[in-house]
């Protein structure tokens, strides 16, 4: 519930020609995550993608898949489809899918040439009022022609009227046509410059440009039409092959994920070797499954021995000697057997390397009697001193000698990589694993708040913006959303799940505040003892409300249901004070999960002196504030309290120095600044009724602004103010339901992702992810 899944180290070790067969049992398995090998020692090195007529098929019908989805964008809404019907797809579907991209191509060229086509018609549209065919503008030997806009063009005989009989001129509105001798060019465009002319690139083409602006826009409209009939077209396909799509896509994109697999894998030339993770619990069926085909199976739970802070001697890791190397040893010297007959017995094919077949073979072979099972891979790694994943004979000749010399003390190499972190969440907590992917999934081993979150981050949300009217609108958005085809999706399903405890925690705390759409509906509110729901409040006002004793205490004696959070004396302050204590637990609530965090991986000392001093400091600040608040004592009078802080300053500058590695000079610096930043933690909970409190006044202006004008201009027959009055009372709504959802959200995520979660979480885990993926639209293995 609060964990994550229980990983366990996976290890497969088989010969090249099963590469295949094993990668699809554990795509088929859908619960092994593989870590890719990035070694690059000699003689290993990583694989290669699987190369054959199937995967190139698989690869070209996938590229041609994803292109067409990134077009149409194409939904399941009716479920899976069984393995053996995608099977089928996988023929049916290839032409569909290039009559389809066919379709598009046709339409994205249409609309290339009809781009092209306007620009031509703007240009000929230049040209046109002069009533010059196209091939006389393209000008002779020994002439020159010159053709330019300008907003001056009625001045042009005026311009060159020094020149007139040596020239020809056309004029148009807005464009201006000069023919001229060479010699004469330059007194044309000196003139041309002075009208402020630009010259005009003159369309290709022969004959009237009128004529030509009029076919091209018949071509235009024919163009138009094939990009109707083609977006028809596609759309028809769509809404016959949509799912189909969809559920050949992902079957494609797991058997990619299979063919490429490889590519993750340590690969020799005869064997290969997997290296991954899979839940403990699913650790049996593994197992058992790849028992078939695999030569050796290593499945060990993970053990987190990374204890910070402590102090290890080399001792700790010192590899034990493996049961079979040690009888390996006992057995050659009773037998009189030397290393080297040994090895070349063993080295069939005299490589002078012995891969893990050839040593499996000889050891069977060599009959030593009360041999375990064995475990390829204790054996190969208490032998393999370059870890190259092969035995040659001055390896072997070491690791024995080095135990009978009882020397054996060779440092086990530390493996730092960390398991992946899979989730294990009921199905409603499920959906909130969106926000905590937001700051990266839990280190394997601590603590997973996401069922926390679940309560928390809706009743915080619902507590800032606290109008029932808005908590309905969300529900309504969350419902209308939710009949959508992409809310199929389990991310969408998740996000609008999120939106509807949204929804709901802002109507119960609208109940609360006696807030709907900006309305009081108490008898204090703006419809008076005429509310539907006065009575109802009548009756909460005085019979719910904090009990003596605990309002004695928190100094909540005016918090009755329903509170006015945004009116002083009616509720303000209670909204104050409630703002700080839901913070003070929350806080309290981190560090206590932090303290049991650390005490797990570090022990009680560490955990104390890291957690324990926050806590110490927290409850002796509250208190003293407390106090001070009730008027018992002021703020900086020496109290029990003052003590407790005190033991928790020493003992946070204690656990700066020693635990965090700041040594005493940083501790006894950092130590009375981070109290600072805990204050400041806390005082940002303020922020639940600062924007609560803003929100409740924007929604007021809308009845003021419009409500409120409307009753009077019906009375009055004012049809301009009454319009006025709807018109700014729906707006200034829509305004405060849009800030509504934004503003408290935000507010909402930062109390718990930097003033809660800082106290104990750390992001830095991998999300799981098994081979093939998940599986949403293919049933059964895929």
């Amino acid at each position: 519930m609060f964990e994550t899944a229980e990983m366990s180290r996976l290890t497969v070790a088989s010969p090249v020609d099963k590469l295949e067969e094993v990668i699809r049992i554990c795509a088929d398995l859908g619960c092994v995550h593989i870590e890719e090998y990035g070694n690059f020692e000699d003689g290993i090195g990583v694989g290669k993608s699987i190369s054959s007529d199937e995967s190139a098929k698989t690869s070209q019908l996938l590229t041609k898949a994803r292109a067409l989805q990134s077009e149409i964008s194409a939904v399941n809404t009716d479920g899976p489809k069984s393995l053996a019907e995608v099977k089928k797809l996988v023929e049916s579907m290839a032409s569909k899918i290039d009559d389809a991209l066919t379709n598009i191509d046709e339409a994205r060229d249409a609309e290339s040439e009809i781009s092209n086509l306007n620009e031509r018609v703007k240009a000929l549209e230049r040209v046109a009022p002069l009533g010059i065919p196209l091939d006389l503008m393209a000008g002779f030997d020994g002439l020159e022609l010159f053709i330019a806009e300008t907003s001056k063009a009625s001045k042009a005989y005026s311009e060159f009227s020094d020149i007139l009989s040596n020239i020809e001129l056309q004029v148009a509105k807005g464009v201006i046509a000069v023919a001229c001798r060479p010699s004469d060019s330059a007194t044309i465009q000196i003139g041309l410059s002075a009208l402020g002319a630009k010259p005009i690139q003159i369309p290709s083409g022969e004959g009237s440009a009128d004529k030509m602006i009029a076919e091209a826009k018949s071509n235009i409209e024919s163009l138009e039409s094939n990009i109707e009939s083609s977006n028809k077209a596609i759309e028809q396909w769509s809404k016959e092959n949509g799912r189909d799509l969809v559920v050949l896509l992902e079957h494609l994109e797991r058997e990619e994920s299979i063919y490429t697999a490889p590519t993750l894998f340590a690969v020799s030339n005869k064997a290969f070797v997997l290296d991954g993770w899979v839940p403990s619990s699913d650790k049996s069926k593994v197992e058992s499954a790849l028992r078939k085909v695999a030569s050796h199976i290593s499945i060990e739970q993970h053990v987190d021995d990374h204890h910070h802070h402590d102090d290890h001697d080399d001792s700790s890791h010192v590899k034990e000697v493996p049961e079979e190397l040690q009888m390996l040893s006992d057995y050659l010297e009773m037998k009189k057997i030397s290393v080297f007959e040994f090895f070349k017995s063993m080295d069939l094919d005299e490589s002078g390397e012995l891969e893990f077949l050839e040593i499996e073979a000889a050891m069977k072979k060599a009959d030593i009697p009360d041999m375990p099972p064995l475990n390829m891979a204790k054996f190969l790694a208490a032998i393999d001193l370059n870890r190259d994943g092969k035995i040659n004979l001055p390896e072997l000749d070491l690791a024995v000698g080095a135990i009978r010399n009882g020397t054996y003390t060779t440092a086990e190499h530390h493996d730092d990589a960390q398991p992946p972190i899979k989730f294990e969440n009921g199905e409603f907590s499920e959906p909130f694993e969106l926000l905590v992917d937001l700051v990266g999934r839990p280190k394997y081993g601590t603590f997973d708040p996401t069922l926390l979150m679940t309560f928390t981050f809706p009743i915080f949300y619902g507590m800032i913006l606290g109008d029932w009217g808005y908590g309905l609108v969300l529900c309504a958005i969350a419902a209308y959303f939710g009949s959508k085809p992409f809310a199929v999706d389990p991310l969408a399903q998740n996000g609008l799940t999120i939106l509807r405890w949204m929804g709901i925690w802002c109507i119960i705390w609208g109940l609360i505040f006696a807030e709907g759409f900006g309305f009081v509906w108490d008898d204090t509110g703006q419809m008076g003892n005429s509310s539907p729901f006065d009575f109802i409040y009548d009756w909460t006002y005085a019979n719910i409300h904090v009990p003596g004793t605990l309002a004695d205490l928190l100094a909540m004696g005016g918090l009755h249901v329903p509170f006015h959070r945004a009116t002083p004396g009616g509720g303000l302050q209670e909204y104050v004070v409630l703002s700080v204590y839901v913070g003070i637990l929350h806080i309290f609530v981190g560090l206590f999960i932090g303290l049991y965090t650390v005490w797990k991986a570090h022990g009680a000392a560490a955990a104390f002196f890291e957690k324990g001093s926050w806590l110490l400091i927290m409850t002796g600040g509250t208190m003293q504030a407390r106090n001070m608040v009730m008027g018992f004592n002021e703020l900086f009078e020496f109290q029990i309290w003052t003590l407790l802080i005190a033991v928790g300053l020493v003992s946070l500058v204690i656990g700066l120095a020693v635990y965090e590695k700041f040594g005493w000079v940083g501790g006894l610096v950092m130590g009375p600044i981070e109290i600072f930043g805990l204050l400041a933690n806390t005082l940002s909970y303020l922020r639940i009724m600062g924007v609560g409190v803003a929100g409740v006044k924007i929604a007021e202006i809308s009845i003021n602004m419009g409500w409120e004008k409307i009753g009077p201009a019906m009375d009055a027959g004012d049809i301009f103010g009454l319009i006025l009055g709807i018109v700014l009372f729906v707006l200034v709504q829509l305004f405060a339901i849009a800030l509504g959802i934004l503003s408290p959200s935000i507010h909402a995520i930062r109390l718990h992702f930097v003033e809660w979660m800082g106290k104990f979480y750390d992001g830095s885990g991998k999300a799981f992810a098994p081979l093939g993926g998940r599986t949403l639209h293919v049933e059964g293995k895929s």
